[in-house]
């Protein structure tokens, strides 16, 4: 909302204006199903519960990661994101090495707090051939967290 510069070619008076965010924002709580909402959304977005399992996952986070849902809901965020240490006894979230996940950090950190991460830099496998570095968002919805992906950058790509 704001003043907007009458063109002098425009005979129209626009008198209110919202962005792509909020409109997206209104949509979701005017009824609309969170994977409806989330599938609309051209980035790709994971909601993590508590425990760090994704609960659903929109057709752009399949496309990202190669995947099908069925690989990706009900899975723990390690196993998801292929990360290495998650194939260590314990797995995902029991290792020495995931107290210091920036994306596990992120999404616990959202849902205690209730307050959103942005832009906040992660890196899966780092220091192996199959690095992949990202930037993402957390907002807390409901029992959830909604983890988007900014960026997305493989060690592959860099090269």
């Amino acid at each position: 909302m704001g003043t907007v510069k009458e063109s002098s070619h425009d005979n129209s008076i626009i008198s209110h204006g919202i962005c792509d965010h909020c409109r997206d924002n209104v949509r979701f709580q005017q009824g609309v199903t969170l994977q409806s909402y989330i599938d609309s959304l051209a980035i790709p977005i994971f909601v993590i519960d508590d425990k760090g399992v994704v609960q659903t996952v929109n057709n752009k986070a399949c496309q990202a990661l190669g995947k099908n849902p069925a690989d990706i809901v009900h899975h723990l965020g390690g196993d998801v994101f292929e990360c290495e240490h998650a194939r260590l006894p314990g797995g995902c979230g029991k290792t020495i090495h995931c107290s210091g996940c920036s994306i596990r950090r992120a999404v616990t950190e959202c849902y205690n707090s209730g307050e959103p991460k942005s832009m906040v830099p992660a890196c899966v496998n780092p220091e192996t051939p199959s690095a992949v570095e990202l930037m993402i968002t957390t907002i807390r919805v409901n029992d959830g967290v909604l983890l988007r992906i900014d960026r997305m950058k493989t060690a592959a790509a860099q090269r």
